[in-house]
């Protein structure tokens, strides 16, 4: 008998110490409805059933993509405004993605499709860093020493934190239907929205199951289609889960900056092999193009200027942004500076750095070579473009090794976002029309 009252007493204490959700919670509740529903009609809507829109153009696509995650970008700061709204790499994010978004207002029937093909998938990829920066806090003095945690959090925004907070929006939505000191109002319009839910479901139940119940009621709701008001409810309902999910983990979930044991320092005989090598194979390289390339010596047999000079510029600007990397991780992972080592490692980057810079000038020369050829096109506007970034990078890298404290990362990752973004609004397809005229190509 006294084990029954035990259990008894244990089943009521359990029962009475259900968790408490704070206001924070609930709230979200109706700001991730919102989203699910703005995604519902703005994007899946537009994007996956609206037949008219298929054959419009990755223009009209960027553009729907364009308005929902405005929309989001909104409520999430809305919602978030008290932690984001000091934060400038957040505020600076939020204004490229604004320009990102705008641009495919201004320049959605008349932009370039590949720009905006691109900008479908730049929009939500650079939102989701924005809402790990904020979920974990970043601070922007470590942002070189935060990207290895930004990249896992990345990751996880997209296939973790979507689900893991499922149960919190079962929780929270159940704490909201069985709290009895709420006023008879908020009850009875919590009663009425768990009715329309389960009406969407039942009544075309109930109409598949009798034909005269269904044609009354067809009668009734003659212009409302209920297949796809089911279907589009479920759409709505899964999303809802989903933002929630994702939007707690950000506000509420176990975001603690990601800190990694530092690996390792290089060993200096490892990397003096390594550096080394690399820059005599590149200094052999940068021989070649001083000889045939810049001063226009003669070539070997069977090969003419025109061919040598406009083969090769991508090749040779892809090497420059693997050394780029190299020069990073021999930076970061290199003797300390208390080495005697460190001096001779650091002539070593140095060189790495003067040889990527003639490698880079080689591959613009390549391509302005090209360009005065055939004329200019999305891929040659592009690859300039990129040409021009990383010459830029090399003049940060070369400053970052006299300011060891500069986050030339996190510049160089803001500078990409600022240069895609200039992209846009230079109006490629424009730009190269004007180019293409002005040289008669």
């Amino acid at each position: 008998m006294n084990e029954q009252n035990n259990a008894v007493e244990t089943w009521e204490l359990n029962t009475n110490t259900a968790k408490e959700y704070s206001k924070a919670e609930k709230i979200l509740l109706p700001v991730a409805l919102l989203i699910a529903i703005l995604f519902n009609r703005i994007l899946f809507n537009n994007l996956f059933l609206d037949s008219k829109h298929f054959n419009v153009g990755a223009n009209w696509w960027g553009l729907i993509n364009a308005a929902f995650w405005l929309c989001y970008l909104g409520l999430f700061y809305a919602y978030f405004w008290k932690r984001v709204k000091k934060d400038f790499v957040l505020w600076f994010v939020v204004a490229c993605v604004a320009a990102l978004g705008i641009w495919n207002f201004i320049f959605y029937d008349r932009g370039n499709v590949e720009f905006g093909a691109i900008t479908f998938f730049v929009i939500p990829a650079v939102l989701m860093a924005h809402a790990q920066w904020t979920a974990h806090s970043f601070s922007w003095k470590s942002f070189d020493g935060a990207v290895r945690g930004m990249v896992l959090a990345w990751f996880e925004g997209w296939f973790v934190k979507p689900f893991t907070g499922l149960g919190e929006f079962f929780g929270v939505s159940a704490s909201l239907v069985s709290n009895e000191n709420r006023p008879v109002l908020k009850r009875a319009i919590l009663g009425f929205v768990i009715v329309f839910f389960m009406m969407i479901f039942i009544i075309p139940l109930l109409m598949g199951a009798d034909q005269v119940f269904g044609h009354y009621v067809s009668q009734i709701f003659w212009r409302m289609r209920f297949t796809s008001i089911v279907f589009h409810g479920i759409v709505i309902a899964i999303a809802f889960g989903l933002f929630y999910s994702f939007l707690w983990n950000i506000g509420f979930g176990e975001n603690e900056t990601a800190t990694f044991d530092d690996p390792a320092r290089i060993d200096n005989v490892i990397s003096g092999i390594v550096l080394g090598s690399v820059i005599f194979v590149y200094a052999l390289f940068c021989a070649v193009q001083f000889t045939y390339l810049f001063a226009r010596a003669g070539l070997p047999a069977g090969m003419t200027f025109a061919e040598y000079a406009r083969e090769g510029f991508a090749q040779t600007v892809i090497v420059c942004a693997i050394n780029l990397l190299i020069f990073g991780i021999f930076l970061w992972r290199g003797p300390e500076s208390s080495s005697p080592y460190a001096k001779f490692h650091l002539g070593l980057l140095v060189t790495l750095l003067a040889l990527t810079g003639v490698m880079l000038v080689s591959g613009a020369v390549r391509l302005n070579l090209y360009i005065d050829a055939f004329g200019m096109t999305w891929l040659r506007l592009i690859s300039a473009w990129f040409i021009i970034y990383l010459a830029a990078v090399i003049i940060l890298c070369i400053v970052r090794i006299f300011k060891k404290k500069m986050p030339v990362i996190g510049i160089c990752v803001m500078l990409l976002l600022v240069w895609y973004v200039a992209l846009g609004y230079l109006n490629p397809d424009g730009f190269i029309n004007w180019f293409n005229v002005v040289h008669r190509y």
